[in-house]
């Protein structure tokens, strides 16, 4: 039904009814614009951060009696001096939490916020009201 007979019909029933009764029905509106509200919002995360010694940290004073036995006594000797610790960071992520939403009824122009997009129209309540004499 269109809506300049929805308002019709709605202005009738007013006129009709008791004289200081409000009219309410649901009519559809065309939206022009819909943009999305973003937020910042941050995420705690750990991670294990390790140093590394330095080469100087490696002893080459020691003999081993093998090549291989020299490698693992080195990398046991740098893998005891390194040091590590689990700190806590901050990520950063973009969210949307809304959305702007500008649409029209009848002459009027009109921005919203709502929490979803609504598509290429929206429900809007039209409340229609008798003027005092």
């Amino acid at each position: 039904m269109n809506t300049r007979i929805k308002t019709g019909l709605a202005m009738l029933v007013v006129l009709v009814g008791s004289p200081l009764r409000a009219v309410e029905f649901q009519a559809y509106a065309p939206v022009l614009n819909v943009e999305p509200v973003m937020e910042t919002r941050y995420q705690p995360y750990t991670e294990q951060v390790c140093t590394a010694p330095d080469n100087s940290a490696r002893d080459f004073n020691v003999t081993a009696t093998s090549i291989g036995a020299d490698v693992r006594q080195q990398t046991r000797l740098w893998q005891e001096q390194q040091t590590c610790r689990t700190v806590t960071r901050q990520r950063a992520r973009q969210q949307i939490v809304a959305y702007r939403v500008t649409y029209r009824y009848g002459e009027e122009t009109q921005t919203t916020r709502l929490s979803h997009d609504p598509g290429e129209r929206m429900p809007v309540t039209v409340s229609l009201s008798p003027e005092p004499r």
